[in-house]
């Protein structure tokens, strides 16, 4: 061939690393994993901020004490903080998280799931089930947290 020509070689060295770093990341996600549950199940997580907020997932707050339960704990406790499902911490203090192989599981200790899932979900309870507790959720994700769980895979897998 002859006058003038262009020619171009296309070095992907570069490209098939990072491509190998990305494929390792998805092929074990448990570092991604454990960032999020620290994240929303961790001492400071959302859902640590939720107890002190006393809020739900979506932002909602927790229904009031009832004025029954008020005079017990006003009787027991004398002027201690009416704090919605923190009196003594046992519920907030048991939220934990696992991850194994490609999940991540969010939840409460077995030593209060009964109360953690009635304070949930909401129900009857109490001696001849005649107590009827709102649901008062805590465990749940929402558009924001959604949002951080994107951003947060997006950093994870962006190798930068």
């Amino acid at each position: 061939m002859t006058g003038t020509r262009l020619e171009f070689s296309f070095n992907d060295k570069a490209l098939r690393a990072d491509l190998r770093e990305r494929l390792s990341k998805l092929e074990n996600l448990e570092p991604f994993l454990k960032s999020i549950g620290e994240e929303f199940a961790g001492a400071g997580g959302v859902i640590n901020q939720r107890f002190k907020n006393e809020r739900g997932p979506d932002g909602t707050p927790w229904a009031p004490l009832s004025e029954s339960q008020r005079r017990r704990r006003q009787k027991k406790y004398g002027n201690a903080p009416m704090t919605i499902l923190r009196m003594r911490g046992h519920l907030a203090g048991s939220i934990n998280y696992r991850v194994s192989g490609g999940s991540l599981k969010i939840g409460t200790g077995r030593e209060v799931e009964d109360y953690a899932a009635i304070h949930q979900f909401g129900g009857e309870a109490g001696r001849g089930l005649k107590a009827v507790i709102p649901a008062r959720p805590y465990l749940g994700f929402s558009d924001a947290d959604m949002e951080l769980i994107e951003e947060e895979a997006v950093g994870y897998f962006s190798n930068e």
